[in-house]
């Protein structure tokens, strides 16, 4: 496969306004609007959960999408990748969703409601399963998206390398890291939560615009970054089988 010669994008719209755009807008709703955030960004049906939602299951589509082009790459540990994200993108997207609990409104069984923390349809809230399946993923997600989504994207192009993924190798450095598009994502899911944070140290308190659920705008932005880091990637590969066609 030959080494790519455009760079395939995406609507800045969706890799740049939409993660930094959504911390501002919720903190100036607050502030100004209130009402308007209780009704269009607040609770489990608000904007910032079905889009956490909508982001995780678009990553999900385009990682089987991956696994179907998993002939075009040399590397054999690319197939497992997808399968890994799909399952994971998966998961995250049916756990915060409470699989559907408060969309189709769904009684949740007495048992599960009575260990949940949030008396929700999902197991990362249950006091056993959290210990492995809330926190320690968010945190190693959380270190991916800045590490892979931040740093090493910059790094790159202070070296004057290629962010692009190149996939005729049989390593995987060639085609894991995240491009440049991942890094608003990245740097929103790595310090969303540090405002409150400065803040209470600070001044003693949080101001109310400040309270706007951090740790839902996190999970919102780990969400894009995966989708971003996913539809990057998708678009690479086909565009550089496009050109190896050409070429052949």
């Amino acid at each position: 496969m030959t080494k790519p010669q455009r760079r395939v994008r995406l609507p800045i719209l969706l890799w740049a306004v939409l993660p930094l755009g959504i911390g501002p807008l919720q903190i100036f709703l607050k502030a100004y609007l209130p009402d308007v955030y209780d009704a269009t960004m607040k609770g489990e049906l608000g904007l910032v959960e079905n889009l956490t939602v909508v982001s995780l299951v678009v990553a999900f589509v385009t990682a089987l999408l991956l696994l179907r082009h998993r002939r075009s790459v040399a590397s054999p540990l690319f197939g497992p990748f997808c399968v890994v994200m799909a399952l994971g993108c998966f998961f995250f997207a049916g756990e915060e969703a409470s699989w559907g609990e408060h969309w189709f409104g769904f009684e949740v069984p007495e048992e599960i409601a009575e260990r949940n923390d949030q008396h929700e349809f999902n197991i990362h809230n249950d006091p056993f399963f959290e210990n492995f399946l809330d926190q320690p993923p968010r945190l190693a997600l959380t270190i991916f998206a800045f590490v892979g989504g931040v740093l090493i994207p910059l790094r790159k192009r202070r070296r004057g390398e290629s962010d692009r993924p190149r996939f005729d190798g049989d390593g995987i450095w060639g085609w894991f890291w995240p491009t440049i598009e991942c890094l608003p994502s990245g740097l929103v899911a790595a310090t969303i939560t540090l405002p409150k944070k400065i803040a209470r140290a600070a001044l003693g308190h949080v101001p109310e615009p400040l309270h706007i659920g951090p740790g839902e705008t996190k999970e919102l932005a780990i969400g894009l970054f995966l989708m971003i880091y996913l539809l990057m990637m998708l678009l690479e590969l086909r565009a550089q089988e496009a050109e190896a066609r050409q070429a052949g």
